[in-house]
């Protein structure tokens, strides 16, 4: 594919250019695990970009519902689809993460109200564009920007918009915003700053979390299986480098959580990661045994655990990694 590709692409009739469209958008679809910086997924992009004006609704359509997830987007092609009608737009304002965040401003700052919902559902709201949607968007804008664990808010401007909400779902969300706001603190204090046990051992293992991991892969089993195992035989350290693993966050942080005092963080993993509730059962009775607790203490872990949704949890496992990788490239600086 060259130069000479995309002149043809372009001379194409309006049918040829949809086909070639949804080809290409198959192909960067499949390459989710590329960076956008590979030559190939560069000219992907830049073929998609090349023939984007010139195509229909339709194309327009599966392009953003197909990509929406993918991070081998480019940049540009995000912004195009963003700043459609809002059915083809939503996928995108929602849940692109290669929407940069100038976009993002540039958007919440113009656009309507059914955009300003669409990003105020992001996994990741930051402060700048939490203030714009707060500003600028009606009740339903603000109620969701409220309730996303994700948005980044001043406290006060928090407590304005729980005033307005029904009690119980004010109570909720003030519980779960408060909890997840000591974790975050938490994250980057010394080992001796907070309530925790015994560092985790290695043990002696039937199966390595690399041999899970590469099962798991292959469709041979799962991740609640793998756990299950794992907190059976007494092997907390494995499941740790499992939710490591799939949940994108260094293994020290996971370990951190995991010999807590409390569940809040440990519980976010398992539940963004889709580990059910007897998979976390069992991992909160080896956590009684190694902390000394209670099992009564697991059967509370348990309800916290069901206190969190599948998005919240998600939303609140991404603004840790952000708030992580933030300090370390301050540190590096």
């Amino acid at each position: 594919m060259d130069d000479s590709l995309l002149k043809l692409a372009k001379a194409s009739s309006s049918q040829k250019k949809h086909e070639l469209a949804a080809h290409m958008t198959g192909l960067l679809a499949t390459r989710d695990d590329a960076t956008t910086t590979s030559k190939e997924t560069k000219l992907l992009n830049s073929m998609l970009e090349g023939v984007y004006t010139s195509l229909g609704d339709e194309a327009k359509q599966e392009m953003s519902d197909k990509l929406a997830d993918v991070s081998a987007m480019s940049s540009t092609l995000a912004a195009a689809l963003a700043n459609e009608e809002i059915p083809i737009a939503q996928a995108v304002l929602e849940r692109s993460i290669s929407l940069s965040e100038a976009d993002i401003v540039k958007l919440a700052q113009t656009k309507g109200q059914d955009f300003l919902l669409a990003l105020a559902k992001r996994d990741h709201v930051s402060k700048d564009v939490t203030k714009i949607l707060i500003s600028r968007g009606d009740k339903d804008v603000k109620q969701t920007v409220a309730c996303n664990l994700g948005a980044e808010i001043e406290m006060p401007e928090f407590e304005a918009l729980v005033k307005d909400m029904p009690k119980q779902m004010g109570d909720r969300i003030r519980h779960l915003r408060k909890s997840n706001e000591e974790l975050l603190e938490d994250l980057f204090k010394d080992d001796g700053e907070i309530a925790a046990g015994s560092e985790l051992q290695r043990r002696p293992s039937k199966i390595s979390p690399k041999a899970w991991v590469m099962g798991i892969k292959m469709g041979k089993t799962t991740l609640n299986k793998a756990v299950y195992q794992c907190s059976v035989e007494h092997n907390l350290f494995d499941v740790v480098a499992l939710l490591s693993f799939f949940s994108g966050m260094q293994m020290k942080y996971v370990h951190n959580l995991m010999v807590r005092f409390d569940s809040t963080g440990i519980a976010t993993i398992c539940r963004a990661t889709g580990l059910g509730a007897k998979e976390f059962q069992a991992i909160c009775k080896e956590r009684c045994k190694h902390l000394k607790f209670p099992e009564s203490t697991g059967s509370k872990w348990l309800t916290n655990y069901h206190m969190l949704d599948d998005t919240d949890a998600r939303r609140l496992l991404n603004l840790m990694k952000i708030k992580l990788k933030a300090t370390e490239r301050a540190e590096a600086a």
